[in-house]
């Protein structure tokens, strides 16, 4: 049973996260309202409404092919032209930016909604084609011709929109505020809010460890299942691995309070999901990871546009500062207010060697780069009132100042970075190690 609802939670991810998905769910919508016409077309009520509305009704069988024809040609043309642009926004998306942020234009609801209000539209015509009976004064569905008329007229609304919509989604500024506002909100939902105290992370040492059953990037964790488990078998489970880490088979990740039997610890590892995609709505982590990605492949010759990896840096330096001012709720408590669930915490530290470093490394001899990484940490240094994160920013100037007095010749630009390496001095608690001048 719970192999099904693991397959069936994956299905879940992968159905709501598929281009089709909104389309189909309006289809059927613009089906249903195609039955419901057929069915009230030739009631007395409607008969008087049709009466009123003469004027502006098909008034031969002929004539309602025709319009109904013409009408979803139209719209065919219009749905392909669509479909090619989605592609073409895909395409360039993934050479130019990062593949993590296809997922993320793909779900993009406002997109979809057109795509399903076309095909929408076809199928509700073909209904109404298939009901225009060869015989009969009264087998005209000319009150659904009408509504047909005034979808295609929508359609062609809904079509400018998508070209405005189109055109806008595929500028990187857009897609990496998009990111950066995701990432900011999913950080504020793991947080520790004002009301909660802070719980002691417990001794695991001689806790029970339990291996990976399978490999694969730990995605989704079923918290409520795994409460409900971890109260009914009065268990405390400890996971080892931050969100997003790649597992081995039998790589121990777990850690439980007390010996257990089997078919209980199969079902704690069911509560552990793992799929390729990336959706910043699992972990904020992956949106740090996919704006550094997008600065990683700006940096990249075929791209070479280092002004997009300015801008992500300059992102990052924001999305590093609300890090440092927020707590990761690294434990989950049941009813009784008892924890029952902790999890591996992500350090600054390590978010700022996964995500600098690779930028760091491509751009070490682009002196703009440099510069922008060195105020990215100048400023989260600045925001660091408590002095928490010093030496661990100071580590990571140091190593960037390292790689400017390996790379950079130029006399201009270590004249600039020298001038960055002095503003900072007065902010740190000691000496940088690194001299350039030597």
């Amino acid at each position: 049973m719970k192999k099904i609802n693991d397959w069936l939670f994956k299905s879940y991810r992968l159905i709501i996260g598929s281009i089709a998905f909104y389309p189909t769910i309006i289809t059927m919508g613009f089906f249903g309202f195609s039955i419901i016409i057929n069915l009230i077309e030739y009631r007395p009520w409607m008969m008087d409404l049709k009466e009123t509305l003469s004027f502006i009704l098909v008034k031969s069988k002929e004539d309602a092919r025709l319009v109904l024809g013409t009408l979803v040609g139209s719209i065919i043309s219009l749905m392909v032209f669509s479909f090619s642009m989605v592609m073409v926004v895909l395409n360039r998306a993934s050479a130019t930016l990062s593949p993590r942020v296809i997922p993320g234009l793909i779900t993009h609801k406002s997109n979809q909604t057109v795509l399903g209000f076309y095909l929408g539209s076809i199928v509700y015509c073909l209904t109404l084609i298939v009901n225009i009976q060869s015989e009969g004064s009264n087998s005209i569905p000319d009150f659904g011709i009408l509504m047909a008329m005034i979808f295609g007229i929508m359609c062609l609304g809904f079509f400018m929109f998508f070209i405005h919509s189109i055109s806008q989604s595929i500028q990187v500024d857009n897609i990496l505020k998009r990111i950066q506002g995701k990432t900011e909100r999913r950080m504020e939902s793991l947080s520790l809010t004002d009301d909660e105290d802070l719980i002691e992370m417990p001794e695991t040492e001689e806790w029970l460890s339990l291996k990976s059953p399978d490999a694969g990037y730990i995605k989704e964790i079923k918290v409520k299942e795994l409460l409900k488990m971890a109260k009914k078998h009065k268990l405390k489970i400890k996971l080892d691995v931050p969100i997003g880490y790649f597992l081995v088979k039998g790589y121990p990740y777990l850690k439980i309070n007390k010996q257990t039997d089997k078919e209980v610890e199969q079902e704690i590892h069911n509560c552990f999901i793992s799929y390729p995609q990336e959706w910043l709505d699992d972990h904020y982590s992956f949106g740090f990871k996919q704006i550094s990605e997008i600065a990683v492949k700006a940096l990249s010759p075929g791209i070479n546009d280092p002004g997009t990896a300015v801008k992500a840096i300059n992102l990052l330096s924001v999305l590093f500062i609300q890090k440092m001012k927020i707590t990761d709720k690294y434990f989950v408590t049941n009813d009784n207010n008892e924890p029952r669930l902790f999890f591996e915490p992500i350090e600054l530290n390590d978010l700022l060697y996964q995500n600098l470093t690779s930028i760091r490394e491509y751009g070490k001899t682009d002196a703009l780069v440099m510069i922008t990484l060195l105020n990215c940490l100048k400023n989260i240094l600045h925001a660091d009132q408590q002095c928490q994160h010093h030496s661990v920013i100071i580590e990571h100037i140091e190593s960037i100042a390292e790689s400017c007095k390996e790379h950079i010749t130029n006399s201009i630009d270590m004249k600039n970075i020298q001038a960055v390496l002095k503003s900072i001095a007065p902010l740190s608690q000691k000496s940088l190690k690194v001299d350039l001048d030597s």
